[in-house]
């Protein structure tokens, strides 16, 4: 999935692609393309519960439905903790509800379902940047490749401790023990940030069938080559991780901020 919107001034050029990879049978991750609000999301369901593709896509239809509600639909939600005020709820009052409608899914399904969630709101200048579990999103600008988020991993926690090394945390078998998810537990704490972009910036949201397949330098190389065309450089990065093995399942968006559309550089 391809194309092109203005948000706040600025040209994006967007492209999404899921595929299943070699192994599995079964997709259980999803992406959300929501051009007109400026949100785009992967999610990547937990495979080793029941209903990781129900959970997934339990969170990217709730995700799309409260992004575009109206100001009165969050005036009348009390109940959820105000991170900030104004007309655009914040991120993690989105992702708190997006949670609780997982969490009571699961309830009511008596099904054991949860997912990880990357996700980025445009908006202008600044573009929001919140995840749950190991999905990923990165920032690339002129050949360098940076990442933004960090792992709800016990891997990553053991390595911020000093308890293992990047290359044991890159090899571990306990890499994919995931320490936060959306629908695990009846509330969940999301990591937001904002970060600053500039025309010829790229955004890539991942789940971890990519970048357990191709390390951050691989993938960088694939941005740089095909830089000018997100939907090709979206079709290799997933080409280059079944390549690579295709263990898991792949989906990966590539967001290009192709300047401002008010003539200003």
């Amino acid at each position: 999935m391809q194309g092109n919107c203005r948000h706040r001034g600025y040209r994006v050029e967007y492209a999404g692609i899921s595929d299943p990879g070699r192994v599995r049978r079964c997709n259980e991750d999803d992406l959300l393309l929501l051009a007109d609000a400026g949100v785009f999301a992967v999610a990547d369901g937990l495979g080793g519960l029941d209903a990781g593709d129900i959970a997934s896509k339990t969170a990217l239809r709730n995700l799309k439905e409260l992004s575009a509600a109206p100001p009165a639909f969050w005036s009348g939600k009390l109940r959820l903790p105000r991170f900030g005020t104004g007309k655009t709820p914040p991120l993690e009052n989105i992702i708190a509800l997006v949670n609780t409608r997982i969490y009571e899914q699961k309830i009511a399904l008596a099904r054991n379902m949860a997912t990880t969630l990357a996700m980025v709101r445009l908006g202008g200048e600044a573009a929001a940047i919140a995840h749950v579990g190991d999905s990923r999103v990165y920032h690339w600008r002129d050949g360098v490749l940076s990442r933004l988020t960090s792992d709800h991993s016990l891997v990553n926690e053991l390595y911020k401790q000093g308890a293992l090394t990047a290359s044991q945390a890159e090899h571990s078998p306990q890499r994919h023990v995931i320490t936060r998810a959306l629908g695990a537990e009846a509330t969940v704490r999301p990591s937001v940030q904002q970060k600053m972009v500039l025309p010829g910036d790229i955004l890539l949201l991942c789940t971890d069938g990519l970048t357990a397949m191709l390390p951050d330098a691989g993938i960088a190389e694939i941005i740089q080559d095909r830089k000018d065309d997100v939907g090709r450089a979206a079709e290799q990065l997933v080409q280059a991780a079944n390549e690579a093995g295709g263990h898991d399942n792949i989906t990966v968006i590539l967001l290009l901020m192709n300047g401002r559309g008010d003539g200003r550089q």
